[in-house]
């Protein structure tokens, strides 16, 4: 049984027996100072009439990379798997829900910033990058409060390039 993005919140995962949840943003703010956090970020191929046109980056509003353009993508919730946390990040950050999309796991970014969303401290993330390829002239964007636009880019972020693991 497939699970939708707007099911998660309280559902039960397709880990075994498991409710996916979102901790407090409090208790957030402290273990994100302690522990690494498991991401994922989206490489997305903006396609037209079935050519490449390049990467769809947006426009950071927040820490970390205020201002740069990157690729969507954000924390995995517990009990929520890979997959569903690449699913859920594409409906909240770009307004797309692709049920039938296939997702290519592309390799492994690592970074460590000097500062989170909430303050300057060490805020280390270990992100599962995927690969995945839309239509750009079916789809329309419709960015949430983290970005304040999107382009389309022939080159993914150099930071990303430069730090990724490919598979």
């Amino acid at each position: 049984m497939a699970i939708k993005w707007w099911q998660i919140f309280g559902s039960i995962s397709r880990i075994q027996n498991c409710r996916v949840s979102k901790i407090p943003e409090s208790l957030y703010k402290d273990i994100i100072k302690s522990v690494p956090i498991i991401c994922i970020d989206l490489c997305i191929a903006c396609h037209e009439n079935g050519i490449k046109n390049g990467y769809l980056l947006v426009k950071r509003k927040q820490e970390p990379l205020l201002g740069d353009l990157w690729v969507p993508g954000g924390r995995v919730f517990q009990n929520e798997t890979l997959l569903d946390a690449a699913q859920r990040k594409l409906k909240e950050e770009i307004g797309i829900t692709k049920e039938n999309t296939e997702f290519f796991i592309k390799g492994i970014y690592e970074d460590v910033f000097d500062r989170s969303s909430f303050e300057k401290h060490t805020y280390h993330t270990i992100s599962i990058v995927y690969d995945i390829d839309i239509e750009t002239n079916k789809e329309k964007i419709k960015l949430d409060n983290t970005s304040k636009e999107w382009v389309v880019s022939k080159k993914l972020p150099q930071r990303l390039s430069e730090r990724i693991t490919i598979f």
